[in-house]
């Protein structure tokens, strides 16, 4: 029986400036508390999110040891400098590929946060260090470090808790929201599908999805793994027989009424259909 804790933190749907237009998806954070340590995974991005993790693990009476970052998206870590300031014995850890990822792309990503969200989102200099190997301990106990290869971006990396048959999957799974597909292509897809496959492999009973509804269940599979390869799947059915971006909306809207953020997959398949065109141009 494990000893540990799971805590996920879910934002709001949050809605970009008329300048943006559209939505921005919910994000996750998930703490995972010992006897007398936490280790968090991921840390959001608005500055009243980052607030409300900082609030949980001083309510919690443990000490934080470990800041994990699942990849290399703004949302899921920029919280991290605030979080360093307040908690400064913490270490903060990624994968090198994704602190090769991360400081190739923070200086764009600031500026296009600070645009997106109009000093809402925090301001974020900070990177984490490579972690050597593939283990964090929390109060002894084994926390295995996981490259995927390909989420909704790459380099993607989760976090399994063998413990609690757990997985904080980052953006290689999504729960409810409608999963990102512009920042990835036809190539891409069915590598994210393998993703997901590897996930399913580990036979856990709880997913942590990098985005998520805030109502939906962590320990649902079917919203969770088998939500996101039937999406993915769909999704490279549906550009095909479609005649245009709306008609793809319009077919993925009548195969999942239910998702939240319709931005999402608007701009899915807006972009989606433009490399459709240059590829047989």
């Amino acid at each position: 029986m494990s000893t540990l804790t799971l805590d996920v933190h879910t934002s709001p749907l949050v809605a970009l400036p008329e300048s943006v237009g559209g939505w921005f998806s919910p994000t996750t954070s998930a703490l995972l508390y010992g006897a007398t340590e936490a280790v968090l995974v991921d840390t959001q991005y608005l500055a009243d999110d980052v607030a409300e993790v900082a609030r949980r693990i001083e309510a919690s009476g443990r000490t934080l040891t470990t800041i994990f970052i699942t990849h290399a998206h703004a949302d899921h870590y920029f919280g991290l400098e605030r979080l360093l300031q307040l908690f400064p014995t913490a270490r903060a850890v990624a994968l090198p590929s994704v602190v090769a990822e991360i400081q190739a792309t923070n200086e764009g990503q600031r500026k296009q946060w600070r645009a997106w969200f109009e000093g809402k989102a925090l301001d974020n200099t900070a990177v984490p260090e490579p972690l050597e190997g593939d283990t964090i301990l929390l109060d002894g106990e084994e926390l295995k470090v996981i490259e995927v290869g390909q989420a909704d971006v790459a380099p993607a990396t989760l976090v399994w808790v063998p413990s609690l048959r757990a997985v904080i999957a980052g953006d290689a799974i999504y729960n409810g929201v409608n999963p990102f597909l512009a920042a990835s292509g036809p190539a891409e897809w069915p590598k994210w599908i393998e993703s997901v496959d590897k996930i399913a492999a580990l036979e856990p009973q709880i997913v942590v999805a990098g985005h998520k509804n805030p109502e939906a269940a962590d320990d649902d599979l079917a919203a969770t793994v088998t939500f996101t390869r039937e999406y993915i799947g769909a999704f490279i059915e549906e550009l095909d027989a479609s005649s245009d971006s709306r008609d793809l909306v319009a077919r993925m809207r009548a195969r999942f009424p239910h998702t939240l953020n319709p931005s999402a997959l608007v701009l899915s398949s807006v972009t989606a259909w433009k490399r459709k065109k240059t590829d047989h141009a």
